[in-house]
């Protein structure tokens, strides 16, 4: 038995490496970061290690959604085409696996290429916010199941993390004054 299954699985067809794949141009000598910039935020502070390491993560993620959409058929959105708003996202702010996992999600909904466009663009205002990015994440996916496309989509995503960033920095505040009226308490006893 043992025999037969290391046969069936030396048969299997290799996987190429994901690691095998090359930085990025723009990463390489981009001038801003940004949607339609060339690289993600807080690129030129990394160290080359920190790259290197950037590079590896977004080749395994590259790698899990070409895995993801291999056999699949009339999705309105390219593959190609979604990875490349997956590096837009990436390159707009939101995190690697975010934006992997919001392009599946968009193939998965048969998202046409604009709405996909608005989606992922939409998503990259988490950037600068205190909003997590899985949750950012499930705000996107819950707007869009609802229906909402187009300029709609848009706009409720951005209030959507513009409102929960809110109360984060709110409900942030208000734990800062109790540590503080508590510090005083703990000083005058």
């Amino acid at each position: 038995m043992s025999m037969m299954l290391a046969l069936f699985l030396c048969a299997l067809p290799q996987q190429d490496d994901p690691t095998l794949t090359s930085m990025p141009e723009g990463w390489l000598n981009g001038k801003k970061s940004g949607w339609d910039g060339d690289y993600p935020p807080g690129w030129e502070k990394k160290t080359e290690e920190e790259k290197e390491a950037f590079l590896k993560e977004w080749n395994e993620a590259k790698f899990r959604y070409i895995k993801f959409m291999q056999g699949s058929k009339g999705n309105p959105t390219g593959s190609v085409t979604g990875i490349l708003f997956m590096f837009k996202a990436v390159n707009g702010g939101v995190k690697i696996t975010p934006a992997t996992d919001l392009a599946m999600f968009g193939q998965n909904q048969k998202l046409k290429e604009p709405d996909f466009k608005i989606m992922m663009k939409s998503a990259c205002s988490v950037y600068g916010t205190e909003v997590p990015h899985g949750e950012m994440v499930n705000i996107v996916k819950d707007l869009v199941t609802t229906g909402l496309r187009g300029a709609p989509l848009e706009q409720r995503i951005k209030a959507e993390i513009a409102k929960k960033n809110k109360i984060l920095l709110e409900e942030k505040a208000r734990k800062e004054k109790e540590k503080k009226e508590n510090e005083g308490k703990d000083k005058k006893e």
